[in-house]
């Protein structure tokens, strides 16, 4: 016996463990006990030297435990055998215990050792964010999925898997890696990527337990904060990420993953001692080479590996020569697809439906000879078997995409993920079939809420030159969603023009609509689309009622929603956002509250916000705003949007105590949390901002307030209306600043605080009236404007 060989039993720490460990004793067995020594280098040793673990029933729950067990597992994967390894026992004699342990340590080969899984285990108790580092083909997935086995067997816990992502570029891989998290999360919607990360860390947070997220094959080249938004808000979640390239940014701690020991490689080699050890022991026992030399030499009778490479490229290419060739053309196959698990059925029709039998022999021997594992009855090829089968591939893509084109044709396939990503690589390779191809990886990213990944992908389709009305009018649609509303406007327009009938037409004209109602221009909207069509459904409700706020008509638009809400449906939500977006335009704070509150996310913490504000007396001293904000922030939290929405008040109202450098700091202090919580595309940041440039203003500094002003405008436009109280008064005060800063044509500044003005009087905008009238007279004094401002700046900018 040696030193590492200690140990007959590693016994777990339980109510029972005194009466095994008795029993076992008595039986003749060794047996280190779990009892909570402090020393945990020596209990890591025990288990390294014990050939087998036993848990009792109820055992305590400690983190050595558990590691215990992890660790057990892993070695027991390792040699093939978990069950025979890590003996549970129930209620049974306990002479019928001790002759299952006898009978498990007899079968065992050696103790349970130390193990490269051990390692994965620790880094991520103590990181949580763990990267295995590796060659390629040296086993970096495998020892990622054999962790996750040992992870959801022993721990108890969830695995959701993403990847293969070593196949796209950098900047491709957070839009590719959302997809994959939706799937793995079952989600086949959603709200974007940041509402996907924190909806999903909130529901494994309640549900309680521990949840491991794989990313295989991160690409190289991504840069540091892209880690971030890999890991979920969650410290329930471990992360196990993969990689052939150092990630020198990043703060993961980074395993490289070992070849095979000298005992591994020598199973697999069919070859006398000597020469396999050598051999091993050459290619620094990368599993690849190994495997593709067994092939070789199974297949060449009286071939040595001495005669044979010992880099995985070209022995994987002399192996292949071995293979038979459906088997061969399987992996060329592989070359044109993405990475990831390819559909049986999506092969066998692409390599032009061989018969069953055949199909499924070569199949298995592609298998049996480590070059595919079976994923879920789906077929995983091997990364580096694939790149080195590459070649002419011939009529292969042009059958592949048909038959990936058949499977989307099922929407709800459980296979879709899969087809999407093959579709988006194989793209590149059919341009015969790209458009069709990429409509529904274009959709998919939609539906998910990344409109600027779809429109990457609506670019390429338009670029063919084979784009129809469809096209175009979902390319419009995407558009609007980035806050392109001009070039939305002429792919919508090029759309109605293509358009081939009344249904294509009805499309084309409701997205043109909406980019124009976007830009301000209302008239035109109405010629193309909104005088002539009544809605017909929720979703056009739904736009029907934006499109009367925006023009100043919240009471038409609560009207048009209210019978909606009555039914439930998948627009429900959206609606009753856009029914309390109108209650608040129209004065009724209340009710708009009421309207949302049992909405989650956080555009209806935002509405809330602005109703519960909306319902504390007017005229609130700062003090009393300040007072209130922190109020709101002990009870609800500081980064909760009623009390960012009441920080932003107290900012503004600084203004009003002619204290401008306070304002500003103060404002800037709460853009921090909301850009870090909310992002910028919604009106509090807008509010932010606007109430930033008045301070710059009061400071004289008119240049900086127009660069404010030009950011916030277009989009309080788009979302707010003309003739909306806050965008009226962005239009005065960004034509104010223009004339005093002296940027671009007096003209210019001119028309915005005129139109502006005339707005205010139409829409009878009373508390903006004083504010135009002075503004008229400013843009109109001849320069220097500065000695006329005294008298009128108490009425121009808060505070004065």
């Amino acid at each position: 016996m040696t030193d590492a060989d200690r140990f007959d039993v590693f016994l777990c720490s339980a109510p029972a463990a005194d009466a095994i460990e008795k029993a076992l004793r008595t039986g003749g067995l060794r047996v280190f006990r779990d009892t909570g020594i402090d020393d945990f280098d020596m209990v890591k040793k025990a288990l390294a030297g014990s050939r087998v673990l036993v848990l009792p029933d109820s055992p305590e729950s400690t983190a050595r435990t558990t590691q215990a067990l992890t660790a057990a597992f892993a070695a027991a994967l390792r040699h093939g055998d978990p069950a025979g390894r890590v003996l549970r026992t129930g209620r049974e004699p306990l002479p019928d215990v001790v002759r299952q342990v006898r009978r498990a340590v007899a079968a065992t080969d050696g103790p349970l050792g130390a193990s490269v899984l051990w390692t994965v285990h620790s880094a991520l108790a103590a990181r949580r964010v763990v990267l295995l580092r590796g060659l390629p083909g040296i086993g970096k997935t495998t020892l990622a999925e054999q962790y996750a086995r040992v992870f959801r067997e022993a721990v108890g816990g969830a695995v959701l898997r993403t990847g293969p992502f070593g196949h796209v570029e950098p900047d491709d891989f957070l839009p590719r890696f959302h997809l994959a998290l939706a799937t793995a999360a079952g989600e086949t919607s959603g709200p974007g990527f940041d509402g996907l990360r924190t909806g999903l860390a909130a529901r494994i947070d309640a549900a309680g337990g521990e949840v491991l997220l794989l990313v295989d094959d991160v690409p190289a080249g991504l840069p540091p904060g892209v880690l971030d938004r890999v890991l979920l808000p969650s410290g329930a979640v471990r992360t196990l990420l993969t990689s052939r390239f150092a990630q020198s940014h990043w703060t993961a701690a980074t395993i490289d993953v070992p070849g095979l020991t000298l005992p591994e490689g020598l199973r697999l080699l069919p070859a006398d001692a000597p020469a396999a050890r050598r051999f091993v022991t050459r290619c620094e026992g990368h599993p690849m080479t190994l495997r593709a030399t067994a092939t070789s030499l199974r297949k060449r009778p009286g071939t040595g590996p001495a005669a044979l490479p010992d880099t995985a490229p070209q022995a994987i290419r002399d192996a292949l020569h071995e293979l038979g060739e459906l088997s061969r053309d399987v992996l060329r196959l592989g070359a044109t697809l993405a990475p990831a698990p390819i559909p049986p059925e999506v092969a066998r029709a692409a390599l032009g439906d061989p018969e069953g039998a055949e199909f499924e022999a070569a199949l298995e021997e592609l298998v049996a000879e480590g070059f595919a594992t079976r994923v879920d009855g789906n077929l995983r090829l091997q990364a580096l078997a694939v790149e080195v089968a590459g070649g002419e591939f011939g009529e292969l893509p042009g059958k592949a995409a048909e038959a990936i084109l058949d499977g989307l044709t099922t929407p709800c396939s459980e296979r879709r993920h899969l087809l999407l990503q093959h579709a988006r690589t194989i793209a590149d390779h059919s341009p015969s079939h790209r458009v069709a191809l990429l409509r529904p990886v274009a959709a998919a990213h939609e539906a998910h809420g990344d409109p600027v990944t779809a429109g990457e992908v609506h670019a390429v389709i338009l670029a063919t030159g084979q784009a129809t009305s469809a096209d175009l009018a979902a390319a419009a649609r995407v558009e609007i969603a980035c806050g392109l509303d001009s070039e939305a406007a002429g792919h919508a327009r090029e759309a109605l023009a293509l358009a081939a009938d009344d249904d294509e037409r009805r499309v084309a004209g409701l997205v043109a609509a909406r980019a124009l109602d976007g830009r301000g221009d209302y008239a035109e909207a109405d010629r193309i689309f909104w005088h002539d069509h009544a809605p017909d459904s929720d979703e056009q409700r739904y736009h029907a009622a934006v499109a009367r706020r925006l023009r100043g008509r919240p009471q038409e638009a609560i009207a048009l929603l209210g019978p909606a809400l009555a039914a439930p449906g998948p627009l429900r939500d959206a609606l009753a956002l856009e029914y309390a977006r109108n209650l608040l335009q129209a004065g009724q704070p209340q009710k708009a509250r009421d309207a949302v509150a049992e909405l989650a996310g956080a555009e209806a913490e935002l509405l809330r916000a602005d109703a519960t504000l909306a319902l504390e007396p007017a005229g609130r001293e700062p003090a009393e705003l300040s007072a209130l904000a922190e109020t709101f922030a002990r009870r609800h939290g500081a980064e909760n949007p009623l009390a960012l929405t009441a920080g932003v008040h107290a900012g503004r109202a600084l203004l009003a105590l002619g204290q401008p450098r306070q304002a500003l700091a103060a404002l800037s202090a709460t853009e921090e949390v909301v850009l870090r919580v909310l992002g910028d595309g919604h009106r509090l940041h807008h509010r932010i901002r606007h109430g930033m440039g008045l301070a710059h203003a009061r400071l004289r500094d008119f240049g900086r307030q127009a660069d404010l002003l030009e950011g916030i405008l277009p989009p309080q436009i788009r979302l707010l209306g003309l003739t909306h109280p806050e965008t009226l008064e962005s239009r005065l005060d960004l034509g104010l600043a223009l004339a005093l800063s002296g940027r671009g044509p007096l003209d210019r500044a001119t028309a915005l605080v005129d139109d502006a003005a005339a707005d205010i009087r139409a829409a009878r905008t009373t508390g903006l009236s004083a504010k135009a009238r002075a503004a008229q007279q400013v843009v109109r004094l001849p320069p220097p404007f500065v000695s006329a401002l005294h008298t009128l700046e108490r009425l121009i900018w808060p505070g004065g």
